[in-house]
């Protein structure tokens, strides 16, 4: 028995994929513009307003941010007279792609959370809802919660840096595991725990 999956098993995964990304980004709308697409192969963004029976600004919108994504990518195609027809198809050859710049870009954003959790000291009015304050932010408000007048005191972040380690350590092992072979070779903190 063979285990690869088949054409249209790794088809409609990349489907899914985009469509849940697109989901992400711009709501239901979105993930009915990927299946639309993937439904059609290629569509002007009119004939889509027309399946969907969303206002048309509201599709191109939409389309745009997925575009920007890279989510779909537009063949164009000019006419005998010059008009030009911008026609949207899914990029599926490039889901991989697609997923790995998305790991990097969470992995890169939870690297930076990191370093400001670790090299900061932070103040709370231990109120719920009130934002905490580093050293120099405490200090400037003479340790005094601007909110509610209450004294900061020091806050113990150790169990948020202690979950972002341990997300950082999770994200490389998903993505070295989808991507069979080590993708991010920079030392990600083991959590700790």
């Amino acid at each position: 028995m063979d285990d690869k999956p088949s054409s249209d098993d790794l088809y409609k995964s990349a489907v899914h994929i985009l469509a849940t990304l697109a989901e992400s980004y711009k709501g239901e709308i979105a993930r009915r513009i990927i299946e639309v697409i993937a439904d059609k192969g290629e569509i002007t963004d009119n004939e889509i307003s027309e399946i969907l029976g969303v206002d048309e600004s509201e599709v191109r919108r939409v389309i745009w941010v997925l575009a920007g994504e890279g989510l779909i990518t537009s063949k164009r195609v000019t006419s005998e007279t010059g008009w030009i027809t911008f026609y949207w198809v899914l990029p599926l050859d490039q889901v991989d792609g697609i997923l790995l710049g998305l790991y990097r870009k969470i992995i890169d954003r939870l690297k930076k959370k990191l370093e400001y959790e670790t090299s900061n000291i932070f103040y709370w009015c231990l109120t719920e809802g009130h934002d905490r304050y580093t050293f120099s932010e405490a200090a400037d408000n003479m340790f005094k919660c601007p909110l509610c007048g209450k004294t900061l005191m020091p806050y113990d972040n150790s169990r948020l840096i202690a979950a972002i380690k341990w997300a950082l350590s999770e994200m490389k092992k998903i993505m070295n595991s989808y991507f069979k072979e080590e993708v991010i070779k920079e030392d990600i903190p083991e959590s700790e725990g």
